[in-house]
């Protein structure tokens, strides 16, 4: 797959925690959505930014965002929430996010968004042979 110049260097500069809001802001709106996931993950990006990018249109922007460990709760609870079970997936497989949320996608509709938020709140319990039941 060729990646343009110009893409490779807007998904580094995404990438970079001292760039400047103004671009940040301008990276968040590109075409590409791997420079656009790269916003998301990036710690530095503004709230007003993030807003944005948790009803972009790509899953994998989406998802991105749970990696973000400045994103607000309320954020992480609306991608808890995301029609894609792709997206729940991530987000339950994530032990930095809060247990509620894990709580809420054991209960998921998907089997395998459930059973994963169940995995990972057994890891989080001490638990890594994975029974939610017996911990």
């Amino acid at each position: 797959m060729f990646v343009s110049r110009s893409i490779a260097k807007d998904y580094l500069t995404a990438g970079n925690p001292d760039v400047a809001t103004g671009l940040l802001k301008e990276l968040a709106f590109s075409s590409d959505a791997s420079v656009r996931a790269r916003v998301a993950e990036n710690l530095s990006t503004p709230v007003g930014i993030l807003a944005v990018l948790v009803n972009d249109e790509d899953k994998e922007v989406r998802l991105s965002l749970s990696a973000n460990k400045s994103l607000p709760k309320m954020f992480l609870a609306k991608l808890a929430l995301d029609e894609d079970a792709d997206v729940r997936f991530g987000l339950a497989d994530n032990a930095q996010i809060p247990t509620d949320l894990l709580r809420i996608l054991s209960e998921d509709e998907n089997p395998y968004v459930a059973h994963r938020a169940s995995l990972t709140l057994s890891r989080l319990k001490g638990n890594p042979q994975g029974c939610f039941a017996c911990a």
